[in-house]
């Protein structure tokens, strides 16, 4: 069973190359792709990224991704993928080629590593289905951590943002040159959020109307302080309205949010001392003080019979 598996598992794993291979090789013989990869390559923009190519292992991952039939969720998946700060052309097919690779690896890993050792642990199939199931789910974990962690540093960087923006739009720049400014300053502290900022500037440089620009930054990023700042703009836009006066008031509103989120984590603080101070330093606590006393007690228990 497990030779038949490892057949199984080999001879996929050639096919899916050879077939990247052949149709990497297929497409740099085509003269259509070759004009349209130097006219790529001559236009700067907002396609930097995917100007890059990309390594063959994520062609091969890529390719072992397009397998899958994910059209339907496709939207969302790449929506998640680009808020986690993957933006390239093929960045899904290499995240559903990581599932499999990881659904595929980690079981296959298990069964060399016990039939090396002659020591397999528990049941073959309970076991490689488990491993599966866990492998096909961390990529999406990865995924979720690194969103996470990119929300939280583009939420704590957005208030100095704003006071940068305010200083710059105040000074007589406009708001396509403030975003790229604040874009440039802001990159030691939050990379992500230069990021977006710069590439909010290139499609406005484009021709995408600021609306849709600022629209795209609230999708792309999906923090609920961006999106009321977008919406602040935009209406601040269609109104006529200052936009350095506004720009203050929300940049002041915003520290506001901040400092009430450090103090509501500050109050959180407390209750999760709570399960390690009963579970961990109590019982250590109780058995310094009472140890000595129980011994003593069982000591005159013990002499009085």
């Amino acid at each position: 069973m497990i030779l038949l598996l490892m057949t199984v598992l080999i001879f996929a794993a050639v096919t899916a190359a050879a077939l990247a291979v052949y149709q990497t090789a297929v497409t740099e013989r085509n003269p259509v792709t070759l004009r349209l990869r130097e006219l790529r390559l001559q236009t700067a923009g907002t396609g930097a990224a995917y100007q890059r190519r990309p390594p063959l292992l994520l062609k091969l991952i890529a390719q072992l991704g397009g397998f899958l039939p994910a059209s339907d969720g496709r939207d969302a998946m790449r929506t998640g993928l680009v808020r986690a700060g993957f933006r390239r052309g093929d960045v899904l097919f290499v995240f559903l080629g990581s599932k499999v690779l990881c659904a595929v690896g980690l079981p296959t890993a298990w069964i060399v590593i016990g039939t090396a050792m002659a020591r397999p642990v528990g049941n073959l199939a309970t076991v490689s289905v488990v491993l599966g199931a866990i492998g096909f789910y961390l990529p999406t974990l990865f995924i979720a951590i690194r969103q996470r962690q990119r929300h939280g540093e583009i939420l704590s960087a957005l208030p100095d943002a704003l006071d940068l923006m305010v200083v710059c739009v105040e000074a007589g720049l406009g708001l396509g040159a403030a975003l790229q400014r604040v874009g440039v300053e802001i990159r030691l502290a939050s990379r992500g959020l230069s990021d977006e900022l710069s590439l909010v500037n290139q499609e406005m440089q484009t021709g995408v109307s600021r609306t849709d620009a600022l629209r795209n930054l609230a999708e792309r990023t999906g923090v609920e302080d961006l999106h009321a700042l977008v919406a602040m703009l935009i209406q601040t836009d269609r109104l006529g309205t200052s936009i350095a006066a506004s720009l203050r008031a929300h940049a002041d509103s915003m520290r506001t949010r901040r400092r009430q989120r450090a103090e509501q984590l500050a109050r959180k603080a407390s209750i999760k001392l709570a399960f390690p101070l009963v579970f961990l330093i109590f019982p250590a606590l109780l058995v310094v003080i009472l140890g000595p006393a129980g011994i003593q007690l069982m000591k005159a228990l013990g002499a009085g019979k």
